[in-house]
């Protein structure tokens, strides 16, 4: 039995203080709504460290502490190492609880610690792990949810994998969000912040490339075109008895199938545009560059009705198979400039 601790906390881009474009975090509680979070620095290194704040509940009466024993059975210490601390927000837009980001072979601490750090305000934590076991999801890759109400992740701000008696819980989507975090393989902005920005180049390039054919640049048609897509691209590869397994959560490419014995890794794009061009992540360009066993499956001219309740429907088909993307052509779109040491003092 792996020891593991899942923690609600308010929803953030970065957790590395507040900025102009993730000034606090959002959810996670009522002291966010007035003030700011602890867990808003959760992800700022210090010294090759990044302390972790998660807030239990509260009983008047009680300091609020971590039950460890919880995540290992039978402990009694007050600090417990080799943990894998899974952190877990509210999507402010689209709602649905998601692993937004996990600390590997951390510490967690029965009480919180204190901090003398100025650089996050002096905030106090509950965990701890190197700088290099943390891994932080972008935005736009926070797909994997939590679910929650009875037998899921409840109202508390702490789920433990262990029950009152130290049993483990007969929970499958626990073992699902231990799947899902062995098996990331995307963008990880605790790592390389620039690679948020990668996301953030994609959909920008997709509303350039779409804004002939009348694209909104709403979220949420972005989502209903990508799974309708996937779901057309489902139903291709089943038909040409390929097998297709979604791995479109963890890795860089949609679909993992099976041809003749042997693998073949499909990327999905959907669009309203004619399908004369589609944008690529770095991430995607560099897969497919070193696969050569890809294929490119293309749902365009995609009609979508609506904008709250957005519905789509028609649409044509482009498959590629095999892709060579050398044999269409690459334009970079937009840059990411990183400040140097000396430069940022």
């Amino acid at each position: 039995m792996r020891t593991v601790l899942f923690a609600r906390i308010g929803w953030m881009r970065w957790y590395r203080g507040p900025r102009a474009d993730d000034q606090k975090p959002i959810g996670g509680g009522s002291y966010n709504k007035a003030e700011l979070g602890h867990e808003a620095f959760n992800f700022l290194p210090l010294n090759g460290e990044m302390l972790g704040y998660f807030q239990p509940r509260l009983r008047k009466g009680h300091e609020s502490t971590i039950a460890l024993e919880r995540i290992q059975a039978g402990f009694t210490g007050d600090q417990l190492d080799g943990v894998l601390v899974l952190f877990v927000a509210t999507n402010p837009e689209s709602g649905g609880q998601r692993i937004v980001g996990w600390f590997r072979d951390a510490t967690v601490y029965r009480r919180d610690q204190s901090s003398e750090a100025l650089e996050r305000n002096q905030f106090s934590y509950f965990v701890k792990t190197r700088e290099e076991y943390a891994a932080l999801v972008p935005e736009s890759r926070r797909s994997f949810e939590i679910p929650s109400g009875k037998g899921a992740f409840g109202q508390a701000n702490v789920c433990y994998a262990l029950d009152d008696e130290g049993r483990p819980k007969k929970a499958g989507w626990i073992d699902e969000a231990l799947n899902y975090v062995d098996s990331y393989a995307l963008e990880n902005i605790a790592q390389e912040p620039e690679s948020e920005a990668d996301q953030g180049i994609d959909q920008t390039v997709s509303i350039a490339i779409e804004r002939g054919a009348g694209f909104q640049s709403n979220p949420e048609i972005r989502r209903v075109i990508e799974d309708y897509a996937m779901g057309k691209a489902k139903e291709h590869l089943e038909g040409l008895g390929y097998k297709p397994i979604d791995r479109h959560k963890t890795e860089s490419y949609d679909f993992l199938c099976e041809v003749s014995g042997s693998e073949l890794f499909v990327e999905v794009k959907g669009m309203q545009d004619d399908g004369s061009a589609i944008s690529l992540t770095p991430k995607e360009v560099e897969h497919a560059r070193k696969h050569k066993n890809s294929a490119l499956f293309i749902m365009h001219s995609v009609k979508v009705t609506g904008d709250k309740r957005p519905a789509v429907s028609g649409g044509k088909q482009i498959f590629l198979h095999p892709w060579d993307i050398s044999a269409g052509t690459l334009k970079p779109r937009g840059f990411v400039f990183t400040l140097g040491g000396a430069q940022r003092k």
